[in-house]
């Protein structure tokens, strides 16, 4: 075999690679499946799951235009994925991906905000869906830094469905928003339909329920939690 081939043999696969089989390596999700990307405006994650024939549906707040030109395949449109954006869309969605919160831009995901906000994400969701959030771990100095994986999986299982984690390599980033993609937690919803009310009745309940300091209960709880998704 010629060594060049060896050499491509054992080149270890990119993140973005990785994070597309992360995304796509679930029941419900191929060729044909919709799928919302919100504030993750990575073109090459992109253009990887176009390719494989998914429908990518992506919002950006600053970038939508250029998106839209660079990756005609996708629908690219301005805003942060406000639900009412996709209420009365003729079907929801069967993959859901957004970033997971800088610690510079919100200092608690346990808030009421951020928990209303997930839930708007979820409800974009068919019925046995998935929401995936990609996180980044860095130095604490970091102005990119999102919470943790435990905050972020603690958020998610404050709402019903099947918790999982996915982590990355280390020197491997992938930069979208200024974030690096690092970790993946997700949630499949469960298979009976939630309207929209009872998704933020849940967050609602959650954000009461929950700690204010994410991080901080996040580690104290943190190897319980992760041996619960396992």
């Amino acid at each position: 075999m010629d060594s060049s081939n060896d050499q491509n043999l054992q080149k270890p696969a990119s993140v973005v690679t990785e994070i597309v089989r992360c995304l796509v390596g679930r029941r419900g999700v191929g060729p044909g499946s919709r799928v919302l990307l919100c504030e993750v405006s990575n073109t090459e994650l992109i253009h990887e799951l176009t390719s494989l024939g998914l429908l990518v549906t992506c919002t950006d707040e600053e970038d939508a235009d250029s998106l839209q030109e660079m990756i005609p395949e996708a629908d690219c449109c301005e805003g942060n994925s406000p639900r009412e954006q996709f209420d009365h869309a003729n079907a929801g969605f069967d993959l859901v991906v957004v970033p997971t919160a800088a610690k510079s831009e919100c200092e608690s995901i346990f808030s009421r905000a951020s928990m209303m906000e997930l839930a708007g994400r979820l409800a974009c969701l068919h019925p046995g869906g998935f929401l995936v959030q990609l996180g980044g771990i860095s130095s604490a100095s970091s102005v990119g830094t999102t919470h943790s994986l435990q905050c972020c999986l603690r958020q998610v299982t404050a709402f019903p469905g099947r918790s999982s984690i996915r982590t990355f390599a280390g020197s491997q980033r992938l930069r979208f928003s200024r974030r690096s993609g690092q970790f993946a937690v997700s949630l499949q919803i469960p298979d009976q339909r939630l309207s929209p009310f009872e998704w933020d009745a849940l967050a609602m309940d959650a954000a009461q329920r929950l700690p204010a300091d994410c991080c901080q209960a996040s580690v104290e709880q943190g190897d319980s939690e992760l041996g619960h998704a396992a």
